[in-house]
């Protein structure tokens, strides 16, 4: 309790400290004011004495009342565009859950795998990591983590302890294939929306479902398989090949539970197919044919046809998707969007960022690709602490404002910072994908920061490698230039 009222007060106190700020006499008075809003909603993001959608709304009432931004311009951020795109992936998302297609894909991914250990948590990282592509990463921990404890509770050995190693693999493959799977897409986690908002409010670039995928996609495989790999090493599963009539039994009852495929699931796959194909075609095909067509249009009307398109024939004729199932979106994870572009804007506006970009002139000496390694290593290791998409909010503008300083082009610099916040595979409170597999008890904090903290140099120079060598091939860019 009393940490938490500190850090309720700490907030406000760090707000009047900045804005009064003697030391800070060379800041406009409005860029102090900015700043020390930006403090206060740090420290609530990282603390979480409040709920972080609440923190999300400060900038409605205090850049308005401060005189950085007026409330309409404010606002405006919460309707932007991108949100919306967000928003259908979501509601998919829900239709996909609502008639247990997620299941049936990755059961019969897992299934496929082969019942030796290793192939085991292979398979369990591959459909996890599928499904992160399309669905929350929390649901999909959700759906998988029982039947992960199911095929791992006893199937080797009698002993408990025999296959301690088989249950660190594979929990912590599913918990990082959360994580992992949720870069492949632009609507796979909300940082990836979080960077699009971004450069193309500030930076006025277009970023496509296509060019996000071409890049992230191959990343994420890549970084799946070394994943694997190194779970294999830090963990080798017991050399027992599990029986294969047990483990088919096993996956056998879950499947069994889901009944035969269904009408509304063949319908929502054919849907959720063709704006996917959309997406992926659009932008180098018929986007240019179709005025005013995107990524967000296409989004938009596949999720106005989940509520169109019937579930199958009979009396009742549900839809795809009803009301009741849409409303169980997290749409605090959209103001929380708002709030970040708010941040962000506010940071532009107040002259802030200006001001951030001119004391880190001192870096310009510096190589770019070491720039760039540190700026991915420190947002890492930032989102094993703080909200991932908070962290991705903060760091956008300050980033932007350090390129920009330094003479270097911020894209690529802002691409890897909004990828290395999805990372945080070290500590259990630093995903919710994390935070459900370690519940499962068969890991403690040591097994799951031994294996996290190598993962995350690894993808961290991975992703270094990614941005240098694949900018110039999809955005005709280099990283730094």
């Amino acid at each position: 309790m009393q940490r938490s009222t500190l850090a309720l007060v700490a907030g406000p106190l760090a707000f009047v400290f900045f804005a009064a700020a003697p030391f800070l006499s060379d800041m406009a008075p409005s860029a102090r004011l900015a700043l020390g809003i930006t403090a206060w909603m740090a420290i609530w993001w990282i603390s979480e004495v409040v709920h972080v959608t609440v923190t999300a709304l400060l900038p409605l009432v205090l850049f308005p009342l401060c005189g950085i931004m007026p409330l309409k311009k404010v606002s405006a951020e919460f309707g932007n565009e991108i949100i919306f795109l967000f928003l259908s992936g979501l509601l998919f998302g829900q239709a996909i859950e609502r008639w247990n297609l997620h299941a049936r894909i990755a059961l019969n991914l897992v299934r496929w795998m082969g019942n030796r250990p290793a192939r085991i948590v292979l398979g369990f990282m591959v459909a996890t990591g599928f499904l992160s592509m399309w669905i929350s990463n929390t649901a999909t921990a959700v759906m998988m983590t029982p039947v992960a404890i199911a095929v791992s509770s006893g199937q080797l050995e009698d002993s408990a302890t025999s296959n301690a190693n088989f249950r660190k693999a594979l929990m912590l493959g599913l918990a990082y294939a959360c994580s992992i799977g949720g870069v492949a897409t632009l609507i796979g986690t909300p940082t990836n929306a979080v960077f699009l908002s971004y450069v193309k409010n500030e930076m006025h670039i277009e970023v496509s479902f296509w060019q996000w995928f071409a890049f992230a996609f191959p990343f994420a495989a890549l970084l799946m398989a070394l994943c694997w790999l190194l779970l294999m090493r830090l963990y080798p599963p017991e050399q027992t090949q599990m029986d294969a009539a047990e483990y088919r039994a096993v996956l056998k009852h879950y499947i069994d539970r889901l009944g035969p495929t269904s009408v509304a699931e063949r319908r929502l796959m054919l849907l959720f197919g063709v704006v996917i194909l959309s997406w992926l075609t659009g932008s180098l095909l018929w986007y240019r044919w179709v005025p005013n067509s995107n990524d967000v249009i296409v989004a938009v009307c596949g999720a106005l046809l989940l509520f169109i398109v019937p579930a199958g024939s009979g009396k009742r004729r549900e839809a795809l998707l009803d009301w009741p199932t849409a409303s169980r979106v997290p749409w605090g994870v959209l103001l929380f969007f708002g709030g970040g572009l708010a941040l962000a804007r506010g940071f532009e506006t107040s002259g802030l960022a200006g001001w951030l970009g001119a004391q880190m002139r001192g870096l310009s000496d510096w190589h770019p690709v070491l720039i760039a390694l540190v700026v991915f290593t420190v947002v890492s290791f930032i989102s094993e602490i703080a909200s991932n998409i908070a962290t991705a909010s903060i760091m956008m503008p300050v980033l932007a404002a350090l390129a920009r300083a330094i003479g270097l082009d911020p894209f690529g610099m802002l691409l890897g910072a909004a990828i290395a916040a999805s990372f945080g595979f070290a500590l259990p409170v630093a995903t919710a994908p994390n935070t459900i597999v370690f519940s499962s008890g068969y890991l403690n904090i040591r097994d799951m920061a031994r294996a996290g903290l190598w993962l995350d140099f690894i993808a961290v120079f991975l992703l270094l490698a990614f941005a240098y060598f694949a900018l110039p091939l999809i955005w005709g860019l280099k990283l730094g230039h």
